[in-house]
């Protein structure tokens, strides 16, 4: 399998944002699994959470 980069903006990836218990959650018109029904919860330390937000408004890839 080959993977190539496709750079898309958040709001591209929200795009058809599908959120539910059997799918999980889906956007970008069904191309992009953002949350797997079988992904385990998770929650951010507040670092963490920091450096996601950093990320995103420094334009880093995510």
């Amino acid at each position: 399998m080959k993977i190539k980069l496709h750079e898309i903006s958040v709001s591209e990836g929200v795009n058809d944002y599908v959120e539910s218990v059997e799918g999980g959650v889906v956007g970008y018109g069904g191309k992009l699994n953002i949350h797997p029904a079988f992904q385990r919860e998770f929650i951010y330390k507040d670092k963490q959470r920091a450096e996601v937000v950093r990320t995103v408004q420094k334009n880093f890839p995510f």
